[in-house]
């Protein structure tokens, strides 16, 4: 009796077939025959599910968004302030293999939505959900006063994916930006930044009081 498959997990495990060789070496070896032989198909298997390679790769960027998706809701679920902030400006950057794979994806498909209006809503789709946690994340950090309670939430969000992104850009054609990426994250340093200023801002009231009663 033949074995019942599981399509939808089937489609699940040729993208993530594909994202593991975008990650190991780069989207010019995702090829239909490389993802079929590193998953143990056949090519007509991956033809079952997808159009093409373009097609298989808009499923790769999908695959992406549905990955960094369940990140997002994982670390708003378990964490909150700065750390969480942290997190989730993270979850795209290139700092594993992983992660290099999804930024790599999300790129080609950054600068085919230039040019194609269904996929640009698509890709606008992903940034708005991401955007929208990482607005979350900043009015929980504001809340328990990790952040200044001034800041808007949707502006800052845009900044600092924006930030996050160009880090991204820069250290996929530049393998010094990548080590240092992966050493030391500036998206941590400029998120403590904001930090510093919110506990700045908190220390002020305290330090003039004592002063008064001292002058007093």
């Amino acid at each position: 009796m033949p074995r019942i498959v599981d399509h939808q997990e089937r489609r699940q495990q040729i993208c993530d077939a594909l994202l593991d060789i975008v990650a190991e070496a780069g989207l010019a070896a995702a090829t239909i025959r490389e993802v079929a032989d590193r998953g143990g198909w056949s090519t007509g298997v991956i033809g079952h599910y997808f159009r093409g390679r373009q097609d298989l790769l808009l499923g790769g960027l999908r695959r992406a968004a549905e990955i960094l998706a369940e990140h997002n809701k994982r670390v708003l679920d378990t964490l909150d302030g700065i750390q969480a902030l942290e997190q989730l400006l993270e979850g795209s950057i290139p700092i594993d293999g992983r992660r290099l794979a999804l930024s790599r994806i999300f790129f080609f498909f950054y600068v085919e939505a230039m040019r194609e209006e269904e996929l640009r809503q698509e890709v606008e789709t992903y940034l708005i959900g991401w955007r929208k946690s990482v607005s979350a994340a900043i009015r929980r950090a504001q809340e328990s006063g990790d952040l200044p309670p001034d800041l808007d939430p949707r502006s800052a969000a845009h900044d600092l994916l924006g930030l996050a992104d160009g880090l991204s850009m820069h250290a996929l054609v530049n393998p010094q930006v990548m080590i240092r990426l992966r050493e030391q994250s500036p998206v941590r340093y400029w998120i403590r930044c904001l930090g510093a200023q919110s506990q700045a801002r908190s220390e002020t009231p305290a330090r003039k009081t004592v002063a008064g009663r001292l002058a007093g």
